[in-house]
């Protein structure tokens, strides 16, 4: 995500394991064939990339079914082909949302998983096993984005070894359609693919040397949501005991009633108005029916942003009826405390929305009058809202937000914008779920952090902005020069994935204190929660959620 140079294209498209030892080929049995991996001498690590953990559904949209076990050897050497989605990654002011897909190709049939692991453990051991999500707004992604070498590498060097593993699971329209017209089963499937690799990872934990009851799931954006739609639609199964998320709840953006998407300038209405299926009875199996390469030229005009807010119409989950997965909107069960009480990491990075928003308020010539400045902020607030809220509690909000605290940029608008949608779909409802998981009777171990970084070589107005935190994990993007803080990040996912729990040094969240942990290079320490807390407040009364349709 740093400006493009030669040096760094290279370093972003280079095969991610150097210095491949051509004669040892480590292999492993799994529940879907046995796999020959690659060995990488120099970081003493395996991969085993590209390994299927389910197949194709019978027709689009449903869920995976299980996998063929193939009797021949199979390579794991390269990347399995990536899900459909974007040709290319969303980027804002030529920062890119996420490393290059390193799939060979884009592909229905995308249902890969990838291990790195430390090389010469005996299976005995029993490694603990770090699962990372890809983010992605839930439109775009891929497991091959990010890689394990530089965790694993670290895990070895501290005396802590893990174990890291990536998958795909479908986005977008394949992944989350919604409509009235869609049976059960189809809705959310992307989370289901999500359910399907977990599954897969602990049945075959030991195989890879690792232990099937230490799973930690991670991941950043809708990976981080994804981590905490899996604490409040837990499987009938548990396949994890802890979780981290990263600038992502369940409730970062609304989650409607899947017959939302029906509304005139919602994606099934325009989908099927452009397909030519329609949008009433046998719309859905015409989707379902049409070859690939036609359905996929059209579906991708549904992918093109509107508003101020540059993601696409498929880029929520929707609450459906029973055998949905989404039974029940999420905000009620943050609310009701519902949800699993395994230890969980979880936080926000203090920009958030200064990326997720755009530029495109700081690029209005000239910037609007203060009446207009207003104005644009009532529009801008109240498109947050599935359907309406009220002019009352829209100017409110206007009136919150007339001055921000924040001010990296010369636009005011800006400033406002950003820091309103920072609030709204990240740091109001991370401080909602904590409200609920820290309270004394439920007995839950809960961390939360704040990310204030800027990363060296960004624009200045982005702050710590939505994906920063990424770059000092070091799974994908080129290394920054915050060496310290690096170090001490992955020591964190270490440590956790290891313990589930991340040290003395960091103490637990409780809503009576309100620490966290912030996270800034050379001033990393736990401070108290206040920022904006009365703005926070506000958007998490019950009413102003339900107006804003985060209880349908």
């Amino acid at each position: 995500m740093l400006p493009k140079t030669p040096s760094l294209t290279l370093l972003a498209t280079c095969f991610v394991l150097p210095n491949l030892v051509i004669g040892f080929k480590p292999t492993v049995h799994t529940s879907s064939g046995t796999y020959i991996g690659v060995h990488d001498a120099q970081n003493n690590l395996d991969a085993f990339l590209g390994m299927h953990f389910a197949s194709p559904p019978a027709a689009r949209f449903l869920p995976a079914t299980q996998i063929v076990i193939s009797n021949s050897t199979q390579s794991a050497t390269t990347f399995g082909a990536d899900c459909p989605q974007l040709p290319a990654p969303l980027s804002v002011a030529g920062l890119a949302a996420g490393p290059p897909l390193k799939g060979a190709n884009q592909s229905e049939d995308c249902f890969f998983v990838n291990v790195w692991r430390p090389s010469g453990y005996p299976p005995k051991k029993k490694l603990p096993i770090l699962v990372y999500i890809y983010g992605g707004g839930y439109f775009s992604g891929s497991g091959s984005e990010w890689n394990g070498v530089s965790l694993v590498r670290r895990s070895l060097a501290i005396g802590r070894p893990i174990i890291y593993i990536t998958f795909n699971y479908r986005t977008g329209v394949l992944g989350f359609i919604g409509s009235a017209q869609a049976p059960s089963a189809a809705l959310n499937v992307g989370l289901q693919d999500q359910r399907d690799a977990l599954r897969w990872i602990q049945d075959n934990a030991e195989a890879f040397g690792g232990d099937g009851s230490r799973i930690t799931i991670s991941g950043e954006s809708a990976g981080g949501s994804s981590v905490h739609m899996h604490y409040l639609y837990p499987d009938s199964r548990q396949t994890f005991r802890a979780g981290i998320s990263s600038s992502g709840t369940s409730l970062v953006e609304n989650t409607p009633p899947c017959e939302w998407h029906d509304r005139p300038g919602g994606g099934y209405n325009i989908l099927g108005n452009i397909t030519g299926c329609g949008t009433g009875p046998g719309s859905f199996e015409c989707l379902q029916n049409m070859p690939f390469d036609t359905f996929w030229s059209f579906a991708l005009q549904t992918y093109t942003p509107s508003g101020p807010v540059p993601i696409p119409l498929w880029s929520v989950t929707c609450k459906g009826p029973q055998g949905s997965l989404i039974e029940e909107y999420p905000a009620k069960k943050v609310v009701d405390g519902d949800f699993l009480k395994l230890p969980i990491i979880t936080g926000t990075n203090r920009n958030e929305g200064n990326f997720v928003i755009g530029t495109g308020f700081l690029e209005l010539t000239p910037q609007p009058t203060a009446d207009e400045e207003n104005a644009i902020m009532h529009a801008f607030i109240a498109s947050h809202a599935t359907y309406n809220a009220s002019e009352a509690t829209v100017s409110k909000l206007v009136d919150l937000y007339a001055h921000p605290t924040d001010s990296l940029s010369n636009s005011s608008l800006y400033n406002r914008a950003t820091q309103f949608e920072t609030d709204y779909s990240f740091l109001g409802p991370q401080r909602l779920f904590l409200r609920s998981a820290s309270a004394p009777e439920r007995g839950q171990n809960v961390w939360a952090y704040s990310f204030e970084q800027h990363p060296s070589g960004t624009p200045d107005f982005f702050g710590a902005f939505h994906t920063s935190d990424l770059y000092y994990l070091d799974m994908g993007f080129p290394i920054v020069p915050e060496q310290k803080l690096k170090t001490q990040m992955q020591d964190i996912y270490i440590t956790f994935t290891n313990d589930a729990d991340p040290g003395v040094f960091w103490p637990a969240y409780m809503e009576g204190s309100k620490m966290v942990l912030r996270l800034v290079d050379g001033h990393v320490r736990p401070v108290e929660d206040t920022r904006r807390r009365n703005l926070t407040d506000f958007l998490n009364e019950v009413e102003v959620l339900r107006e804003f349709g985060r209880f349908g």
